[in-house]
């Protein structure tokens, strides 16, 4: 029999597979919670909370239909409708998050080692082209021990920058300046459009490990785990970014900036770590993209290399649109297609319970 995933190992795959590259930079942080000043610490509970219904609905219905299959599990009523909506939306997902991340890279080359941006973009291509066209067990093995680090690396620089604070006077501070989007039109709608972009991202990691899990207890405080992860790990940000925000309040890369405060080489070594995240997150989005877009056209083996080479060229062109922009107007629009899928599944959770209960009370 094989080993059941405990408590740890969901929360840690449910944290991990949402924490990434835009939690390391920072960016998304900004955005979605800070700009909305007093109202931070309640965006973060709402983001908190719905991580977690989000997170366990899925995995419930997973469990009560048997199925490892994601789509299965939040269609499995089988609504046409649904079923080409999700599958387009998350497809355009895929390359939306892929298009940032190659942003993100070419931001970091630009902000950290003075390179055109378009070098950074560029370099992730070939990588990704290269990658995917011969395989990805070498880039799985990098990525296993480089996401630690990424970690380790915000904790660092975080809680250094939490323990020296800013000089910045409380009128400097009330006054900053902060990024945002002008598609989050207001502070009750951010923390659910935070969530619902991420956690398409997990639909297909949780859906399969619920079944894998010793029991519905476990599977229950695991994703219950996972997303006060999730949450305090915005929180933590919030913080560490708030000490700070008169200088870092518009910038691309906050994190960074806070790293080169330390020293100018553990910068550079953050801004690697952080360029390995990106692509550790662009990996899995390229590689998901070219795969559908083989599947919709129907394409045969002797195609995939153009595939591959189509989507990396027209995901760079994109990119260079710049990371602080694409991440106002893609996170956003991606959140509120998000918020559409969360409307089904909550209905699909609310008639497969009732089913649920009415066999229980006739028997």
């Amino acid at each position: 029999m094989s080993k059941k995933i405990s408590v740890m190992g969901i929360a840690a795959t449910y944290a991990g597979t949402v924490i990434g590259a835009g939690y390391a930079s920072g960016q998304e942080i900004l955005q979605y919670f800070l700009y909305f000043r007093e109202h931070t610490f309640v965006i973060v509970c709402v983001a908190t909370l719905f991580f977690f219904l989000f997170g366990y609905i899925p995995a419930w219905l997973a469990s009560y239909f048997r199925t490892s299959n994601y789509l299965q599990a939040i269609n499995p009523y089988r609504n046409k409708f649904f079923n080409v909506f999700c599958d387009v939306f998350i497809t355009l997902s895929l390359f939306g998050t892929l298009v940032i991340m190659l942003a993100g890279a070419g931001t970091t080359f630009e902000e950290k080692f003075h390179l055109p941006m378009f070098v950074g973009a560029l370099l992730v291509c070939v990588l990704l082209i290269i990658n995917t066209y011969i395989g990805l067990n070498m880039i799985v093995r990098v990525m296993e021990v480089l996401t630690p680090c990424m970690f380790l690396g915000v904790a660092i620089v975080g809680i250094y920058s939490l323990l020296n604070p800013s000089a910045a006077s409380d009128e400097e501070i009330a006054k900053a300046s902060i990024n945002n989007s002008s598609l989050i039109w207001h502070w009750s709608i951010s923390g659910i459009l935070y969530v619902a972009f991420n956690f398409q991202l997990a639909l297909a990691v949780l859906v399969p490990i619920s079944n894998e899990s010793r029991d519905d207890r476990t599977m229950f405080w695991g994703i219950v785990l996972g997303s006060v992860l999730l949450g305090g790990c915005a929180g933590f940000l919030c913080l560490v970014l708030q000490a700070h925000i008169v200088e870092v309040g518009t910038h691309r890369l906050p994190m960074i900036i806070l790293a080169n405060n330390m020293s100018s080489w553990i910068g550079a070594c953050y801004a690697v770590v952080l360029f390995f995240g990106l692509y550790s997150t662009a990996i899995s989005c390229f590689y998901g993209s070219v795969q559908r877009f083989k599947r919709f056209y129907k394409l045969q083996y002797t195609s995939s290399l153009l595939v591959i080479v189509a989507t990396a060229a027209v995901g760079f062109f994109a990119s260079l649109l710049g990371f602080k922009d694409l991440i106002s107007i893609v996170y956003p629009l991606l959140g509120y297609g998000g918020i559409i899928i969360m409307i089904f599944i909550l209905y699909v959770y609310i008639r497969a319970s009732r089913k649920d209960n009415h066999a229980l009370s006739e028997s």
